[in-house]
């Protein structure tokens, strides 16, 4: 399964919401359309997600003029280090519109702006297309590969020896990278379990494995990779109750991959919560 790119919608309003969501679906293409009304709800789901495109209202309680939340959720993208390609939204009037416009585009590198007094909805549908076009290109320029992701603060040439002679894996360290990359660079971001998020190995069987945050696809996965032939007799022998290594509850692999004499899977966690996993994110 191949994730697809996130878009959040952070309106306090239903109507605007749904125009956003619409603008959103006449593009076409994979998008998960997540909507907060409020900034600890958009909070959540920024540390949950990485988002591509972001619609952001300033204010985010129709009864109070002075509500400029829609702030805080820019500079909460932004602390995340997400290339997110924001929008600003606003309906305000008075002499401070322009004011908080032009520091929200400076300060939270904002791509554009939208006037709910005078937008039309095929506005919106150019604002998201081009802001997807940069978020992509910038993404593009900043992302962390999937083994530097998983090999963290590690030496690099201790770790790779370690995992390729633990899996026997039958190729060089390129080769090693490549094959790590592929199997998991739908679902970077990932956020590790522990601090380090060092990946185990068990040496009976060569399996090694890990448990990570997807902010991709907002889920726990786990990551195990070993010897082809040995792969899922390993995980069979070391599954109890469902459970791999009695404590990881897996779904259907999401993602398998076999090359250089090593079978990998990606595996959705049926248990895990962001809230279980660390604050450090790996791009």
């Amino acid at each position: 399964m191949r994730s697809g790119e996130n878009v959040l919608i952070v309106e306090d309003e239903d109507e605007w919401s749904g125009a956003y969501e619409r603008a959103v679906g006449a593009l076409g293409g994979n998008h998960t359309v997540k909507t907060a009304k409020n900034l600890a709800s958009a909070e959540r789901l920024i540390d949950a997600v990485k988002f591509a495109v972001a619609f952001v209202d300033i204010g985010l309680d129709i009864t109070d003029d002075r509500n400029v939340d829609g702030l805080l959720v820019m500079e909460r993208i932004r602390a995340t280090g997400d290339e997110t390609s924001i929008i600003v939204v606003t309906g305000r009037s008075g002499q401070d519109v322009l004011s908080i416009t032009r520091d929200a585009i400076k300060k939270y590198n904002a791509y554009d702006t939208v006037g709910k007094g005078s937008v039309a909805p095929a506005d919106i549908r150019r604002l998201f297309e081009g802001g997807l076009k940069e978020y992509r290109k910038a993404a593009a320029a900043g992302r962390k590969s999937a083994h530097e992701a998983l090999r963290g603060d590690a030496e690099a040439m201790a770790w790779d020896y370690r995992l390729m002679q633990a899996s026997n894996f039958k190729g060089d360290a390129s080769n090693f990278y490549e094959f790590l990359d592929t199997l998991l660079d739908d679902y970077l971001p990932i956020v590790p379990r522990g601090k380090d998020g060092r990946l185990d190995v068990d040496t009976s069987t060569g399996l090694v494995y890990g448990d990570y945050w997807s902010r991709a696809i907002a889920a726990a996965i786990a990551i195990c990779f070993g010897a082809a032939e040995q792969f899922d007799q390993a995980i069979e022998v070391n599954s109890t109750d469902g459970r791999l290594f009695g404590k990881y509850k897996l779904g259907d692999a999401l993602q398998e991959l076999t090359d250089h004499g090593v079978k990998g899977a990606v595996f959705p966690l049926a248990e895990g919560r962001r809230e279980d996993f660390g604050a450090r994110l790996t791009n």
